[in-house]
């Protein structure tokens, strides 16, 4: 397990590489599945928890459904220390979502809640069988989304097509006209 340690002024240092770090790279090592822990130098203590929470709340920041957002916060706040299991998927689904959940990380994701007290064996399969339905729903959701959205640029190419064919025409009698204007000026001149 790689060793953060985060002095008074708050920088941290990966004490792997000897350098100091932001909490973007400890995002980054979170999406690479690098195993760390972050040491405060001052009292010695594990704040790992506290610093995860402070990568979160950058994110929520950049949320961009944040009435959905806030509403989700709120629920897991409300919550508190209750073992909720449609807040913690719902958490999760938002933070991983629904593409990039196979059924072999949703396995992988309740082991771990089970090894740190947040579910029991016995919810296991409930849990994955819940995760796996809301995947398949997003999925079906996206594909609808998906569909209406190439159905309405659809729409749009084929009326811009309309237009330019309208113009081109318009244009074709204009160069038309032009040509018998010119044909009556050389009469005129000859």
């Amino acid at each position: 397990m790689i060793v953060i340690k985060r002095y008074r002024n708050r920088r941290l240092y990966h004490t792997s590489l000897k350098s100091f770090i932001v909490l973007s790279d400890l995002e980054e090592m979170i999406r690479r599945d690098e195993r760390f822990k972050v040491m405060d130098t001052a009292t010695g203590k594990d704040i790992t928890l506290s610093v995860l929470t402070a990568i979160i709340s950058e994110q929520v920041g950049g949320w961009r459904d944040a009435a959905g957002s806030k509403e989700l916060l709120r629920a897991f706040i409300k919550a508190g220390g209750n073992k909720s299991m449609s807040i913690l998927k719902n958490t999760v689904l938002a933070g991983i979502g629904f593409a990039s959940l196979t059924r072999k990380k949703a396995e992988e994701l309740t082991d771990y809640l089970i090894k740190s007290g947040e579910l029991t064996k016995s919810e296991k399969k409930k849990a994955i069988m819940e995760l796996m339905a809301k995947v398949e729903a997003g999925t079906k959701d996206a594909k609808t989304k998906v569909a209406r959205i190439t159905t309405d640029v659809e729409k749009a190419l084929k009326k811009i097509s309309m237009a330019k064919r309208t113009d081109v025409e318009a244009l074709s009698k204009k160069i038309d006209k032009l040509t018998r204007t010119v044909g009556k000026l050389e009469k005129k001149l000859e």
